[in-house]
């Protein structure tokens, strides 16, 4: 198990698409850096207009921590994007070129090779939300300093820069989750088709429909969207409410590893049953 292991983690590591998008997270962060050191002032300006008839206010509210938080908002859709790429084609690009029927040869048990792939996926995972995750801290201080965050979802929400580490460290360890969750998913998706680029496109589709319901919910799906993946994804911000509800997050936790659990037993029972001959 451990050497299969080894072996997926070398083909991960000399595929261009895990430098490829690496290299897109990295100009994605650059961009928002760029954008919020040129612009950003103004936008806050704009947006202190709106509260300074109701609310005084002091200090720096363009600060680190705001700009952690605005990234975090990446993981909507940009960085499920970007770890699609690599994870989505994890198994349908064997079968597609055929070099599974290689690996097929030899004495190992077929669910053991769909644990390595989906193990594979969880580690490109780490390695991704970790660059994405110090990238972004380190330069959000250096850049813009500290001091207490103000953020506007469900009211605006004031919290004091001394707690806010640990709701940081709360929201990357579940953003890791969450998106690992993701990857699971799309490399199940890719063991029920043959072609890397339709397995990629069906984890997306599925990803922007759920985006797209869960927008809905509110109105047309009223309790729906507890069964949506994009809503339990979204739980990273109940970090940033003033009044932590823990039980709504573990509610989330437990679902994602129960989802997730899903996708490799799914990826299981697939794969024994499929031809690779074929």
């Amino acid at each position: 198990m451990i050497r299969l292991l080894q072996i997926e983690l070398i083909k991960l590591f000399h595929r261009s698409r895990t430098y490829l998008s690496v290299g897109l997270m990295l100009i994605l962060i650059a961009l928002i850096f760029w954008g919020l050191k040129s612009e950003g002032e103004k936008t806050i300006d704009y947006l202190l207009k709106l509260l300074n008839n109701n609310f005084i206010v002091n200090g720096n509210i363009l600060n680190g921590y705001l700009v952690i938080y605005m990234i975090l908002n990446t993981l909507w859709i940009h960085v499920p994007v970007l770890i699609v790429i690599v994870t989505g084609d994890l198994f349908s690009s064997e079968l597609e070129n055929g070099t599974i029927r290689l690996i097929g040869t030899r004495p190992v048990k077929r669910y053991k090779l769909v644990l390595v792939k989906h193990l594979t996926s969880v580690i490109f995972v780490f390695v991704f939300m970790a660059i994405w995750a110090l990238l972004s801290v380190w330069l959000g201080f250096l850049l813009f300093g500290k001091g207490d965050l103000a953020v506007v979802f469900n009211g605006l929400q004031i919290l004091e820069e001394k707690e806010l580490t640990w709701r940081l460290i709360g929201a990357f360890l579940f953003a890791f989750l969450g998106m690992s969750s993701f990857a699971l998913f799309s490399v199940a998706v890719s063991f029920f088709t043959r072609k890397s680029l339709t397995a990629i496109l069906i984890a997306m589709g599925i990803m922007v429909i759920s985006t797209l319901l869960q927008t809905l919910a509110p109105t047309l799906f009223t309790g729906w969207d507890r069964f949506l993946l994009t809503y339990h994804l979204s739980q990273w911000q109940l970090f940033f409410y003033s009044d932590l509800d823990v039980n709504a997050i573990m509610h989330s936790v437990f679902w994602l590893i129960g989802f997730s659990i899903f996708c490799v037993f799914a990826s299981i029972v697939r794969f024994n049953v499929l031809k690779i001959t074929e």
